[in-house]
């Protein structure tokens, strides 16, 4: 390098408040994109020390006053250097004290050049992709910050859940887009962060669904995708959770239509709750069943003294449209009923319910196909099979076959 620089103690003052200071730069590099800087807090001194020790120190040193006492940071800054001259480290803190002096394009001279020594320095690449950002540079702040999260699992724990927040924002999604892929290492922790921990899911799936092509397959992804459905159910996001399902791996889009509980042959193991879903408890139930003709029925029960839903499934519906079956089998007890609920959840009928005939009275026949119409101007229905266990010794059953959905011809 041209010209020593003299290490004076103002030089050392700086090296120890840079320390100390260091993750205010990715603060202001939030602030100007637009993301809250309370998001983006203190990762914690020990992040950007390279030994605990040295940290103790420059905190203790900044703790005995405000005014900083000089010759103890020199004596820090001297040790530093003398252990580490030529390390990425070494070069951070001479660019940090560049930095507080006001000379930020040295500063940067400096940075860079700990980048040339190893990419694997997260404080560097902190300090890099924070210094990107504030130029506007988004997409090659990112590419910092990647580095920074490849490099360092303990940042990858302190920043992912900092950078799942981008998601938020449009344009923050649209530079985090290059990052979905399956080969991507720390896609899976940033999956599962943002969509446990943001306060809405609907961003969450527009960052896939603006991609336009399926989903990454990564690890524990179904199970976050599945969780993310659900959330966008909850939420009322419906029009996202429509748009999304076919573009998760495992998934098929006629399921969306599809109530027989079969694709192709083969059970439809999509994701719930667009795929029939069962209660898990004792109460009430439901399973997949054969059924005559070598098709798959519907086998539901409820417990004796019981009332609740056996079985559920989201179902996108067109004008005209309604629910046939057939009741192909049915043991019931004194006041057991079985009955399907259609409620409309999207639609200019939203809220609006329909509500079969009780399938398990004598005056419903067996055996003889049923129909249902689905709500009129809707556009996804909750279907609920609801069931009442009656009073008796042995659980109320009930076995639904040629189940489909399909345009009321009969309707004017």
């Amino acid at each position: 390098m041209k010209g020593e620089m003299k290490l004076t103690p103002s030089i050392f003052v700086g090296l120890v408040v840079g320390l100390l200071l260091a993750v205010l730069a990715f603060s202001q590099a939030a602030a100007s994109v637009g993301l809250s800087i309370d998001s983006f807090r203190p990762l914690g001194g020990s992040f950007f020390s390279w030994r605990a020790g040295q940290t103790r120190a420059a905190l203790a040193i900044s703790s005995r006053s405000s005014r900083v006492n000089s010759a103890a940071a020199q004596r820090l800054g001297r040790e530093t250097l003398a252990h580490a001259p030529l390390t990425p480290r070494s070069l951070w803190l001479v660019g940090k004290s560049m930095e507080i002096g006001g000379a930020q394009s040295k500063a940067r001279k400096a940075m860079l050049q700990a980048e040339r020594l190893s990419r694997r320095d997260s404080a560097v690449q902190l300090w890099l992709g924070a210094d990107r950002l504030r130029g506007g540079y988004i997409a090659s702040g990112l590419r910092h910050f990647d580095l920074m999260i490849r490099g360092d699992a303990d940042a990858a724990n302190a920043v992912i859940p900092r950078m799942a927040l981008i998601i938020l924002a449009p344009e923050g999604r649209r530079h985090l887009a290059p990052y979905i892929r399956e080969n991507n290492p720390w896609l899976p922790h940033l999956f599962q962060v943002a969509v446990t921990d943001l306060p809405r899911a609907a961003p969450m799936a527009q960052l896939l669904i603006d991609r336009r092509k399926m989903a990454p397959d990564i690890e524990n992804g179904r199970y976050v995708y599945s969780t993310l459905l659900t959330r966008l159910i909850a939420e009322g996001s419906y029009s996202s959770a429509l748009q999304l399902y076919p573009l998760l791996p495992g998934s098929n889009r006629d399921t969306l239509r599809n109530v027989g509980g079969t694709a192709r042959g083969k059970l439809d193991e999509g994701y719930p709750p667009f795929v029939w879903a069962f209660s898990d408890g004792s109460a009430q139930g439901g399973e997949f069943v054969s059924v005559e003709g070598g098709l798959t029925g519907i086998d539901i029960f409820a417990s004796p003294g019981t009332v609740g839903v056996a079985a559920v499934k989201l179902v996108a519906v067109n004008p005209g449209d309604a629910l046939y079956w057939q009741a192909a089998d049915r043991a019931s007890n004194l006041d057991g009923s079985a009955t399907w609920v259609a409620t409309c959840l999207a639609g200019a009928s939203a809220k609006k319910k329909v509500e079969s005939a009780n399938m398990l009275s004598a005056s419903v026949p067996q055996n003889k196909l049923l129909k249902m119409a689905m709500p009129a101007g809707c556009n996804l229905v909750r279907l609920d099979m609801r069931v009442a266990g009656g009073i008796g010794r042995d659980p109320t059953n009930l076995t639904i076959s040629a189940l489909k959905l399909a345009r009321d011809t009969s309707a004017k």
